[in-house]
């Protein structure tokens, strides 16, 4: 039996096998599967969407699965997360709840408790998507020309490096130095105050265009994110 909607999957496990099995079976139900065998690899691994749910083993080499899923839980607030893991104490399930997964399950897992799992967070994080899909913005990333909900705007080239770097970083987040070595493409020593006003001048453009206020996010002591569907062509 097929799950009613397709989903973004990414799948952190290290164990070969169970990886390979999980990723054909999560295929074969008609979702779109990307796996990995460590925490560290998905923040050099391009995807051409931020994944609707992420499967995470606890156990990982390096950075370990309640980590990943906390700073998944930070960077991606409406994404379902599952922890899988042979460790079922109490104290375990606890810490995994607190790093912001929605599901804990034990392994051994069953394939139907597994895509029971699925579908039901897939009823939570597909509508806010599907509803937001119709709006979203388009970059053309040679002409500049952003397009949405609203009016065609055209951006400056940095605006339009900006946006395109942000639709593609890890969680969508950039350090304000990434920022403002994108937005200032002449490299005349910009100010932090005048990357503000930069940030400021594209968020206007974004909202004349359709997207609403907080599409580029100000993370204080860090950078920007990115919190609203971007096309990059």
């Amino acid at each position: 039996m097929h799950s009613p909607q397709s989903l973004h999957i990414l799948i952190v496990e290290d164990n070969d096998g169970l990886r390979e099995a999980t990723t054909a079976f999560l295929q074969d139900q008609g979702h779109r599967v990307t796996s990995l065998d460590c925490a560290e690899d998905i923040d050099n691994t391009p995807t051409h969407s931020l994944p609707d749910l992420y499967i995470i083993d606890v156990n990982l080499p390096g950075e370990n699965g309640f980590s990943l899923a906390d700073r998944i839980r930070q960077s991606h607030p409406k994404a379902g997360i599952v922890l899988m893991t042979a460790r079922g104490q109490l104290q375990d399930r606890l810490e995994g709840y607190a790093c912001g997964a929605d599901n804990y399950l034990i392994k051994p897992v069953e394939q139907a408790e597994l895509l029971a799992c699925i579908n039901s967070l897939g009823r939570r994080v597909r509508p806010t998507q599907t509803s937001t899909e119709h709006l979203a913005l388009e970059l053309n990333s040679q002409t500049w020309w952003l397009t949405g909900p609203k009016e065609p705007v055209l951006l400056t080239q940095g605006e339009s490096l900006l946006l395109a770097a942000l639709s593609r970083a890890p969680g969508q987040q950039l350090e304000r130095w990434q920022a403002m070595q994108l937005i200032d493409t002449k490299d005349k020593g910009l100010l932090p105050a005048n990357l503000e006003m930069r940030v400021s001048t594209l968020r206007k453009k974004l909202s004349a265009c359709g997207a609403p206020e907080d599409t580029i996010r100000t993370l204080r002591g860090y950078g920007y994110a990115l919190g609203y569907p971007l096309k990059v062509v």
